[in-house]
């Protein structure tokens, strides 16, 4: 899933992108500060897989946040001290959904990382089909919802300067 990229282009830029403070970029601003096209292009799919960025639509990115969700509770709450990697997170989290905690984990992880954990719940017939495919269809319009924000931010405040 996620390989180490430390010291390379991918994480120079998701460094450069976290610290300017940019909810979504657009490929085509980075171009020329971090290479030619075809190396952006290979950076950000990169960071596409090792899940830190998630694509919007063609040639629009957003940063995924490098933090957890803070959801409305602890479903781990048999044991408080422990700490879970993000897709046991969010597999709990599907197992008691609320919209909001799965709009947070959308947020923070990616719309297409909840969605793989919901479709391997499904799989292994921990969630009901008919409840993945209900949860299916409000993880759609969490993405259209996160790309119509995208879309109507500022420009100053959604696309990283080049």
């Amino acid at each position: 899933m996620a390989t180490p990229m430390n010291g390379t282009l991918p994480m120079r830029l998701l460094h450069d992108l976290r610290r300017s403070g940019v909810a979504t970029v657009a490929s085509g601003t980075l171009v020329g500060r971090y290479g030619s096209a075809s190396t952006v292009s290979r950076a950000l799919r990169k960071l596409i897989a090792a899940e830190k960025i998630e694509p919007i639509q063609r040639g629009l990115y957003r940063i995924l946040p490098d933090r957890e969700p803070r959801l409305a509770f602890n479903r781990a709450w048999s044991n408080p001290g422990g700490t879970f990697d993000a897709d046991h997170l969010i597999a709990m989290t599907l197992s008691r959904p609320t919209f909001r905690d799965v709009a947070r984990l959308c947020k923070s992880y990616g719309v297409a990382r909840v969605r793989r954990v919901l479709d391997g719940l499904e799989a292994d017939k921990d969630v009901p089909s008919a409840l993945a495919s209900e949860w299916r269809h409000r993880l759609n319009n969490i993405e259209k919802g996160f790309r119509d924000a995208a879309r109507r931010l500022p420009t100053g405040r959604n696309q990283a300067a080049a």
